[in-house]
């Protein structure tokens, strides 16, 4: 015997989940880098006539001709619900083992390529006198939910 259930239950409960973000929500940022191209008329940037160039450190910038390309962070502010006791997460697997200083986070799927092409997450970016956190995304993400069509989880691991 199938079950219906009515589309009303479901624009509910997706209502509730949808305020508890305007509540317990963190305003956070994303780091992705983004690569920019800037005209140097005079280019004084000796010449790298090797095929190992790209294994050169030159600090995020590469000199093609006159055009220098350089790495430069992008910043993109999200509301991101964060977890910071383990005991609270959804649970993947019973033999979920994450670093010391994690998070789990969750948010819209909306979101979900945003999170995804970040390199970063700043966590807590609103709070004065608070100390920047830096997190790295550990994994793939988790649908959540129900239909598991509207929010997923992250876990993210502490580099500075």
């Amino acid at each position: 015997m199938a079950l219906n259930i009515p589309d009303s239950v479901f624009d509910k409960y997706y209502e509730v989940i949808d305020s508890t973000f305007d509540i317990f929500g963190v305003p956070c940022q994303l780091v992705t880098i983004d690569k920019e191209e800037v005209t140097v008329p005079d280019n004084n940037i000796p010449p790298i006539n090797s095929i190992n160039d790209h294994r050169r450190n030159t600090g995020g910038t590469r000199g093609r001709g006159t055009v220098i390309i350089r790495e430069v962070e992008v910043f993109t502010d999200i509301n991101l619900k964060v977890y910071w006791d383990s005991k609270q997460w959804v649970q993947v697997t019973e033999s979920l083992v994450a670093p010391n200083a994690a998070i789990q986070t969750i948010a819209f799927m909306k979101d979900l390529q945003q999170v995804l092409s970040a390199t970063a997450l700043i966590v807590q970016k609103g709070v004065p006198d608070a100390m920047e956190m830096k997190f790295e995304r550990v994994g793939g993400h988790i649908p959540m939910g129900l239909k598991q069509n509207r929010y997923f989880a992250c876990f993210w691991k502490r580099i500075s």
